[in-house]
């Protein structure tokens, strides 16, 4: 009992670091703002106008708007309940597949920096691993339970597809679990699943071909594609984001990728060698590794960019083959060190994840600081007042409406022989500009006009982060 409950608590904690220390960004105030909505019904039809939403965290974000409020702490702790249970499913399934993997799998899942961002944002994609893991929980336990438990698995498939399509690439494991460790009940296991599975999509039908296939992506230049980058991010498990200037975000010479891609091919190579007796490890990884490979091509088709939160719910899958992984070490171990060296090993993995998890603290400075320029705007009342570009005037019109500060004018500047003349109008006057678009061009030319950077001095990085100039 102690170890689960002190490796919930260690996630949970992990968790809450920073949790209302920096502001919402554009996505996440997209959510929040369906969450003001009138009724349910204006959250959903919200929902159906942001790319590839569904609607169910929607629906969860609406209620804690009415509950908590809209503060970053209060709405973000519902993500992180969502978290929090995670790794008690994850505990829970896995010691039910074979006994010593619960244990690993929640220690990397614990861990886990990827997890943990996307447990501290008030988005879908905590919310759609927790049912992917409470699917896998329901799935083992059915097999002891009887017929009951395949209408609860049906119901558990509906709300993971309500609250992310891609949960629906976690079932092919989940049925891989239930074939591989039923006993002599192979072929009815498969058509309760498929069963279960059928009802779900046709549950979920009306949001897939009135919703999602009839949507209109834009065109982004960063699109997805087959390239030694794209394998190499998800060899590492997706620890290891893409090299950056930016210090805290580049953690290529950090353990932890190192370390995960590590277990996917030791996981490779004794599934491989004992194919015999470890059928689920070796189908794990294929559907693994073949469910990557479809969003990826999914991505391509519609011209959308790949990102680590669309497989989030493949951490599941990781830390399951992760976790039978870490156990044969640990067994190893044991048989030569004695009876510390499972503990041994799990501090040398919490050693080995420090870093990437310090670098991840340390980058929620770069995250979205629109609250604070927001205060800086309503306290100064500029008589002029450029936000540009208009990529995220979404999150700066959130926050200037909650400081009481009337709509903003917007006006690209862009193109500086136009926008030059504009910017000389007499007055007091403040551009604020995304860090990531603030060109040497551009700064150049709000010199001209007489605007010095008024804040902050240094250390402005980030697509969601802004930098303010000021002629006073």
């Amino acid at each position: 009992m102690l170890k689960p409950l002190a490796l919930i608590l260690v996630g949970f904690a992990l968790r809450t670091v920073n949790l209302g220390a920096f502001d919402f960004w554009f996505d996440e105030v997209g959510q929040v703002l369906a969450g003001r909505s009138l009724s349910p019904v204006g959250a959903v039809q919200a929902a159906a106008e942001h790319l590839g939403a569904a609607p169910l965290d929607y629906l969860v974000t609406w209620a804690g708007v009415r509950v908590l409020g809209e503060s970053e702490f209060g709405l973000r702790w519902i993500t992180v309940c969502w978290g929090t249970l995670t790794l008690a499913l994850i505990y829970a399934a896995g010691e039910r597949i074979q006994r010593g993997i619960g244990g690993w799998a929640a220690l990397l899942a614990a861990l886990s920096p990827l997890a943990t961002r996307y447990a501290q944002e008030v988005r879908f994609y905590a919310l759609s691993l927790m049912l992917c893991a409470l699917l896998l929980w329901i799935g083992v336990r059915w097999q002891a339970r009887g017929r009951g438990w395949s209408v609860a698995m049906a119901a558990c498939m509906t709300l993971g597809l309500y609250a992310h399509a891609y949960t629906a690439l976690v079932w092919p494991f989940v049925g891989w679990v239930l074939i591989v460790c039923a006993q002599g009940a192979r072929r009815r296991v498969l058509a309760q699943f498929i069963l279960a599975a059928a009802f779900a999509l046709a549950c979920f039908s009306p949001w897939l071909f009135g919703e999602l296939l009839t949507e209109r992506l834009p065109n982004f230049a960063d699109v997805a594609g087959f390239n030694l980058e794209t394998a190499r991010r998800v060899l590492a498990g997706w620890e290891m984001p893409n090299f950056s200037p930016v210090a805290p975000r580049n953690t290529a010479g950090q353990p932890l990728p190192y370390l995960i891609g590590g277990l996917h091919l030791i996981a490779l190579f004794e599934a491989v060698r004992r194919v015999r007796t470890t059928p689920l490890w070796l189908g794990t990884l294929v559907i693994y590794g073949l469910a990557t490979l479809m969003v990826v091509v999914n991505d391509m088709r519609v011209g959308y960019f790949f990102a680590p939160r669309q497989i989030l719910n493949l951490l599941l899958l990781r830390a399951m083959f992760g976790g039978w992984v870490l156990r044969q070490l640990a067994e190893l171990a044991q048989r030569r060190l004695g009876r510390p060296a499972g503990l041994i090993l799990a501090g040398a993995v919490l050693v080995l994840s420090i870093p990437s998890l310090l670098a991840y603290y340390s980058n929620w400075r770069d995250k979205s600081n629109a609250g604070q320029v927001a205060a800086l705007i309503a306290e100064w009342k500029p008589q002029h007042l450029w936000i540009a570009p208009a990529y995220d005037q979404l999150t700066m019109n959130y926050y200037l409406e909650r400081r009481g500060y009337s709509a903003a004018v917007w006006q690209s500047l862009l193109d500086a022989q136009d926008a030059l003349p504009a910017l000389r109008v007499d007055g007091s006057a403040v551009v604020v500009l995304q860090a990531a678009y603030a060109e040497p061009e551009t700064v150049l030319m709000l010199r001209e006009a007489g605007f010095v950077v008024a804040w902050p001095e240094s250390g402005v990085t980030g697509n969601e982060h802004f930098v303010v100039f000021a002629r006073r």
